[in-house]
């Protein structure tokens, strides 16, 4: 964002030049019209600097994807030479604006979807079947940590949010890790249960059910008769 924000600089020394060139109220005029495209410019860069920043701390993260970066300078070569060569017209100022906006809003959703992608990848990798080999402290903690993760996952992306989810991916990830192995078939039998897809009570053997009443996860299950 170096460059960007040169080009910003440049802008704000045509104020002082705008009054040079200028005296009276002409001179005031142009330096007030200078001064309200360079305001406007000034607050799109800082968006688009926001915006870099989230992106790149969500590429930091392990297994996050990348996000495109590129056309930070676009349409700002051209008003950079205007810059250059005096006082540019509001034409210039109002393509540099467009250009800036654009790569800011296109920055902005491939993070939203990379964050998507990337906070669904991580919940799912998470071993949740161990949950009920901790202790019922341990279980409650783990429940309220992945509620929050849920929870946080459906949020608009930025740099705190990010954070929040790494933190308290990397408590749960431990605490699970710390739990002994499940019973054979519970982990497969938890992903059918929160696949989305409605399962049947005949869907569920009576083994099924046993397991679930052994490891105390049958409270969490609701069953309800389907309307005809």
């Amino acid at each position: 964002m170096s460059a960007p924000l040169s080009v910003l600089q440049k802008a704000e020394r045509l104020q002082a030049e705008a009054r040079r060139l200028n005296d009276g109220e002409k001179g005031e005029e142009e330096a007030r019209r200078i001064s309200e495209r360079i305001s406007v410019l000034h607050n799109q860069l800082m968006a688009l600097q926001r915006r870099l920043r989230i992106a790149r701390s969500l590429m930091a993260q392990p297994a996050a994807g990348d996000i495109d970066l590129s056309g930070l300078d676009t349409g700002l070569a051209a008003f950079t030479r205007q810059c250059e060569g005096g006082l540019p017209p509001n034409a210039a100022f109002t393509r540099a604006s467009t250009a800036v906006q654009k790569v800011a809003d296109r920055i902005a959703h491939d993070s939203q979807e990379a964050w998507r992608q990337w906070t669904q990848a991580q919940l799912a990798a998470l071993q949740m079947a161990r949950q009920a080999m901790l202790s019922l402290q341990d279980q409650a903690r783990a429940k309220a940590l992945h509620q929050d993760l849920t929870k946080t996952a459906r949020a608009d992306v930025d740099a705190a949010v990010i954070t929040l989810f790494a933190n308290a991916h990397a408590e749960l990830a431990e605490l699970l890790d710390s739990a002994p192995p499940p019973p054979e078939g519970l982990q497969m039998l938890l992903d059918r249960l929160a696949s989305g897809t409605a399962l049947l009570l005949s869907d569920i053997t009576d083994e099924e059910i046993a397991l679930l009443r052994r490891v105390d996860l049958d409270a969490d299950l609701e069953v309800r008769r389907r309307r005809t």
